[in-house]
């Protein structure tokens, strides 16, 4: 099987599907979608960190917004604003204002808008680390990286596709899974995402999480990422939280679930999708060959041999 794309390698757009092109760009190797401007990458790399920032990082489809919901509410123990939307409360850094809802060459990039915001900010990125702001390096501020294990987070970023009309509409699971595994699929490489940060996860102020370890133990991920953040919090408030971040709470709550306040989701949800579709470890069997889960199995050894880096793939 071909090896994943790295940062510093660029791919001719001949390797790349008609129909990817047409919702997407490429960005110093990376296949990015035409919803996020040039330009706000170029600006991100200069954003000004604050020290007391928090930044949720994570591959698409991996939990990110589980772990935005569970931030917030830590957050909302000592007064933070509570009555936005939960897409609202934390600023998704490359993504334009207005949810993708005002015209790319006019909308401000929602980095403009996090530096306006009052401290702590809450700030989420899928964005490759070597893209992020510089100043995360020097700066210091808190980290949360939440990875989920690479075959489910194929299987719901290729669901994921049918259902926002920002990405490159993907019809047939077996053309995701070759573009997954070559790095070629919107956002590129899996593992170039992962592999960075479960390398800083013994540094002081990164918190590396896994989707399956918070699905295991929703509880004790609560309490890690209350720790983590340095907030102390009675049994009462725990008990709050971990009611409402099950998966039945938040997608049934309009206030959290995406699917109320997108209009890039809105043709999905008229079709009974869902921007929380199932939110289950092991939906990748449903839809890997066992050829294909042997090549899996295979390319990712080969990416992650020597890290120590292994996912529960089935709970």
């Amino acid at each position: 099987m071909q090896q994943t794309m790295s940062a510093n390698q660029e791919t001719s757009w001949p390797e790349v599907r008609d129909f990817v092109k047409e919702k997407s760009y490429l960005y110093n190797g990376y296949v990015m979608p035409k919803v996020i401007a040039p330009r706000y990458l170029k600006d991100i790399a200069d954003f000004k960190v604050r020290p007391d920032d928090v930044y949720l990082l994570t591959y698409p489809k991996s939990g990110t917004t589980w772990a935005q919901n569970i931030i917030c509410l830590i957050l909302e123990t000592r007064g933070r604003k509570a009555d936005e939307h939960l897409s609202d409360k934390v600023q998704y850094l490359e993504f334009p204002e207005g949810h993708g809802s005002i015209p790319r060459d006019v909308a401000r990039g929602m980095y403009e808008v996090a530096s306006t915001k009052p401290s702590p900010r809450v700030l989420k990125s899928h964005l490759r680390v070597q893209f992020l702001p510089t100043e995360l390096h020097t700066k210091k501020p808190k980290i949360v990286y939440v990875a989920r294990n690479p075959k489910d987070s194929a299987v719901s970023f290729f669901n994921f596709c049918s259902f926002s009309y920002n990405c490159p509409p993907y019809r047939v699971w077996s053309d995701f899974f070759l573009d997954f595994c070559k790095g070629t699929s919107p956002r590129g490489s899996w593992f170039d995402s992962v592999l960075p940060w479960w390398k800083k996860r013994h540094e002081p102020n990164v918190l590396f999480l896994k989707y399956e370890d918070m699905q295991k133990d929703l509880r004790g991920s609560v309490l890690k990422i209350a720790n983590f953040l340095e907030y102390k919090l009675s049994d009462d408030q725990v008990d709050n939280i971990v009611a409402k971040s099950t998966f039945k709470a938040m997608k049934t709550d309009p206030m959290v679930n995406p699917d109320s306040c997108n209009p890039s989701y809105q043709d999905g949800v008229k079709q009974n999708k869902s921007f929380m579709r199932k939110g289950k470890v092991g939906d990748w069997k449903n839809y890997f060959t066992v050829a294909q889960n042997e090549q899996f199995d295979d390319l990712y050894e080969r990416m992650t041999h020597g890290t120590g880096l292994v996912f529960d793939y089935f709970l």
